[in-house]
């Protein structure tokens, strides 16, 4: 599935600073990079080039950017700061122009004819760019394993069309995502509920300063918050990513009601195959079954045909102990593929191998377990040969917020040796 390769005599706008939009390709490029725009962004920059040199209100903008729902002013002005980087404007107002009480308006772009990409270099274009990292024994086992299991036969699910909405919770953006318009309702109407409460109740945690993203699948909730600094971006371990069955919301309830968490602890698994990972996750989960959180250990490489091994270590918590337990090993090969969704990018994982390693014990229920019902359906998919799809919602340096069908939403911890999944640059942040 690589990036859609556009037909000869087809147009590029340029800007003044000498980067072109392609909206067949729905990118933003330069003769050394590459930007990929969702598609509000491809639909809101397309609208005001349409329109240069006249003034475009911030409502046609809405209209045009989100034509099939209703948004907040909030996820406009999220998608011109997105633009204004992806654009690389050094200045405010360089290349979009804010027009005060109005909206905004392009001034200078010039119309060229784009030529097209060879097959080969257009999926370059969309490849990520990760270093090589090394982990011995996991490396071997990718390699190995991938060197002969399920070349063929892979099956590919119908893709899910993810509903979105943008609202506020007091002065605080809130991203709503479901499979459906009545997931999106009842999220909605959750999180109305859980702030009535909240005040009723006095609680003094501030909630004018969060980041948060609520979604819904067909047999689970998710939510993922981060505090947030001047600048909207996350501050450092202040990020939460919520696991929660569907008849376990009242538990999330009363524990968010008891208590926002301010500060997460840095949990760190001493083994001899996960001392420094690619990248970590962390998860937490609220449903009796004695297990409260969980860890992710990430390890990438990368072969002679830029295909991307991606080999997980599992680690669950125990709730009365504290103790980290293996749950499970596996891997994929992850390539980023063309994107339609409504979020910045998406990777297509296929299963390599995987290895249940969990053990039962006396301080686990394992049919209350929110973590070993998702884990069960991440192994279903690995042993069905099932391709799963990742989708970026929010980037910062060092930290990604996912989607992933079967988990849920979840945040993407990088180590300083600047791995990423997604085909973004550092500098290139919102």
């Amino acid at each position: 599935m690589g990036s859609e390769v556009p037909m000869p005599g087809q147009k590029q706008f340029k800007f003044i600073n000498g980067l072109n939009f392609i909206p067949a390709l729905g990118m933003i490029k330069s003769d050394t990079t590459s930007q990929k725009l969702n598609l509000s962004e491809q639909y809101i920059l397309l609208y005001l080039i349409e329109h240069v040199n006249c003034p475009v209100t911030k409502d046609d903008l809405l209209k045009a950017g989100w034509p099939d729902r209703v948004v907040s002013e909030a996820s406009l002005f999220q998608a011109i700061r997105s633009l204004r980087v992806k654009i690389q404007e050094k200045t405010k107002g360089e290349i979009i122009e804010t027009l005060p009480r109005v909206g905004y308006q392009i001034t200078q772009v010039s119309i060229e004819k784009y030529s097209g990409l060879s097959t080969s270099t257009a999926r370059m274009t969309t490849a990520p760019f990760l270093p090589y990292f090394s982990i011995a024994l996991l490396t071997v086992i990718v390699l190995l394993v991938g060197g002969y299991l399920w070349l063929t036969g892979y099956k590919y699910p119908d893709e899910t069309h993810y509903v979105t909405r943008t609202t506020m919770l007091q002065n605080s953006t809130v991203t709503l995502i479901s499979i459906n318009e009545e997931g999106i309702v009842d999220l909605q109407t959750k999180l109305d509920e859980l702030r009535q409460l909240y005040v009723q109740l006095d609680n003094t945690t501030d909630l004018t300063n969060i980041k948060l993203y609520a979604y819904k699948g067909a047999d689970s909730y998710s939510i993922a918050w981060c505090r947030i600094d001047e600048n909207k971006q996350c501050l450092p371990e202040t990020d939460f990513s919520y696991q929660i069955s569907i008849d376990g919301w009242v538990t999330f309830t009363k524990e968010v009601l008891k208590e926002l968490p301010l500060s997460r602890p840095y949990p760190i698994i001493q083994t001899d195959l996960a001392r420094e990972p690619t990248s970590q996750v962390y998860l937490n989960f609220l449903d009796n079954s004695g297990i409260d959180s969980q860890v992710v250990y990430h390890y990438i490489t990368r072969d002679e045909e830029n295909t991307f091994n991606f080999s997980y270590l599992n680690f669950i918590s125990e709730e009365q102990t504290g103790y980290h337990h293996a749950l499970s090993i596996s891997s994929a090969t992850l390539t980023v593929v063309e994107n339609e969704s409504p979020f910045i990018s998406k990777i297509e994982l296929k299963p390599i191998m995987y290895h249940w390693a969990y053990q039962a014990n006396e301080f686990i229920t394992e049919r209350l377990s929110t973590a070993l019902t998702i884990e069960n359906k991440l192994k279903e998919q690995f042993l069905s040969k099932s391709v799963s799809y990742n989708y970026l919602l929010y980037q910062q340096p060092y930290i990604d917020l996912v989607l992933n069908d079967h988990v849920g939403i979840f945040w993407v911890h990088n180590s300083d040796k600047d791995a990423k999944i997604f085909n973004y640059k550092r500098q290139a942040v919102r």
